[in-house]
């Protein structure tokens, strides 16, 4: 028999030897937003679809990615914008088949309150003119470090795709840029004044787009804000027929995938083997039925913090268990069919949209929105206005010439951002692992699929090396898996 057989055959059956002591992972994902909608996904792809996956989740899938109906369209009622960089969110539009939302050019200003104290001009030139008028070079010199720091967060995607996973928050953006922490415990007011630029330029033209993703001020942390403005400059785009569908068709075209329709209320840490294992009890909402069962790996793509609706405990974990601080900012989307009224604005003529930047205005943003189909030829007259508090019907028709229709969206939308220190893991436990961690660096349907493969790398490897007693089987994945700490 030929040597070179020979070899290949031997390489053969010792993968097969070692491969054959590795268990199909029984995993539990709870959640049912895009960051558990793409661990399952790079799950799927690291396990080879030798894996089990129970998806619970009690409401839509889709997490905070949702639309709402007027008459007879959709509108986007969750996150409802993308990236032109945002690499993952675009892969998962190409292998899904998906298509471009069409988009239709806005003219938008700046409201401090009381009048408009930036407005965009229908020519372009006009509007760097106006912008340089006021503002001279700076917004550019923004831009562009706005750009750096958006081309070293891009290294994240090299890294993943390396294989590299990361167990806290920390990590990660150390492994970007050794400055990137930093920018966690610095008001991104402090960090531009700090960086020579105008306080007019700050209250205005970052505030503004800061009130409208975050409802915060220039009083949050810098990485955040730069994540706002990068949106702010950028190319955006959105699914055609709604962002949820992205969520939806990751989990429910995976045939690893279970959607179990319960809440979760309980994780209980045991062992097995030495190994650790997590019991997960759940149930319908009426507590009726309370059921359990274990895993070898369990992933929560889901906000654990005390002001959640429904929560979770944990049981019987070792040391002090698990504490999950801060909160998160109550956004009402507030959707009303009618005229606007540009006089409250201190305008002659209508706008496609207003920003706030003034934090105590009622409202921190108005605009008119397509359906997720894209523009109709009928204008809908539909607009969506941003406020941190219900708006009552004499406010709105301070806002609108007339109203036909009013529909308001009440959610937990992201983190309240500060610039307290925080500690925030993606590994809570061996085995057990939190998605969300990344939102309190910024929230964004990206951070989230970032957070999800870094997730799934980081289970995949460590479930490996549970299984490896030979020294060289973990030498196999050393190069290609790597965790930092």
């Amino acid at each position: 028999m030929h040597p070179y057989f020979l070899a290949l055959l031997g390489s053969f059956l010792l993968k097969h030897a070692f491969s054959s002591k590795i268990p199909t992972p029984k995993i539990a994902v709870i959640g049912g937003g895009i960051g558990a909608a793409s661990t399952t996904h790079f799950l799927t792809e690291l396990f080879n679809n030798d894996l089990k996956i129970d998806l619970y989740e009690a409401n839509k899938i889709g997490g905070r990615l949702a639309t709402i109906k007027i008459d007879d369209n959709e509108y986007e009622a969750g996150g409802s914008i993308i990236h032109q960089e945002n690499k993952y969110m675009q892969e998962f539009l190409d292998l899904l088949g998906m298509e471009y939302r069409p988009t239709r050019e806005q003219k938008f200003g700046i409201w401090d309150g009381t009048e408009i104290v930036f407005q965009e001009s229908d020519s372009k030139i006009f509007t760097l003119i106006k912008l340089i008028y006021k503002y001279g070079i700076q917004p550019f010199r923004l831009d562009s470090y706005i750009g750096s720091i958006l081309a070293d967060f891009n290294k994240i995607y090299h890294l993943q795709n390396e294989g590299h996973s990361f167990v806290n928050v920390t990590s990660m953006l150390m492994a970007l840029n050794e400055k990137f922490p930093k920018l966690l415990q610095v008001s991104i007011k402090d960090h531009l004044l700090n960086l020579g630029y105008a306080e007019k330029l700050i209250d205005e033209l970052v505030k503004a787009p800061l009130l409208v993703d975050y409802g915060q001020t220039t009083s949050i942390h810098s990485f955040v804000s730069c994540v706002t403005l990068a949106a702010a400059v950028g190319n955006l785009w959105a699914v055609k027929g709604g962002n949820k569908k992205v969520p939806e068709h990751l989990i429910y075209r995976n045939v690893n995938v279970n959607v179990v329709s319960s809440y979760v209320k309980k994780i209980r840490y045991v062992t097995e083997n030495d190994f650790p294992i997590y019991e997960v009890q759940y149930s319908s909402e009426d507590n009726i039925n309370v059921m359990k069962s274990r895993y070898d790996i369990v992933i929560l793509a889901t906000p654990l913090t005390e002001d959640q609706k429904t929560r979770i405990t944990f049981e019987e974990f070792p040391a002090d268990g698990l504490t999950f601080l801060g909160e998160y900012q109550t956004t009402i989307a507030t959707f009303v069919k009618g005229d606007l009224n540009p006089s409250y604005f201190g305008l002659e003529e209508e706008l496609d949209s207003v920003l706030s930047c003034n934090p105590n205005t009622q409202i921190h943003s108005v605009g008119k929105v397509d359906t997720v189909e894209g523009p109709t030829k009928i204008d809908p007259k539909i607009w969506k206005i941003f406020s941190n508090a219900s708006l009552p019907l004499n406010v709105l028709h301070n806002i609108f010439l007339n109203i036909e229709e009013v529909k308001e969206v009440v959610w937990k939308a992201y983190p309240r951002y500060s610039t307290n220190v925080r500690l925030d893991k993606f590994k809570l436990y061996d085995g057990l692992y939190h998605i969300n961690a990344i939102e309190w660096v910024a929230s964004a349907m990206e951070m989230s699929a970032i957070g999800g493969r870094n997730v799934a790398i980081l289970a995949y490897h460590e479930f490996l090396q549970r299984f490896s007693n030979e020294p060289h089987r973990s030498d196999i994945h050393k190069d290609k898996y790597k965790v930092e700490l």
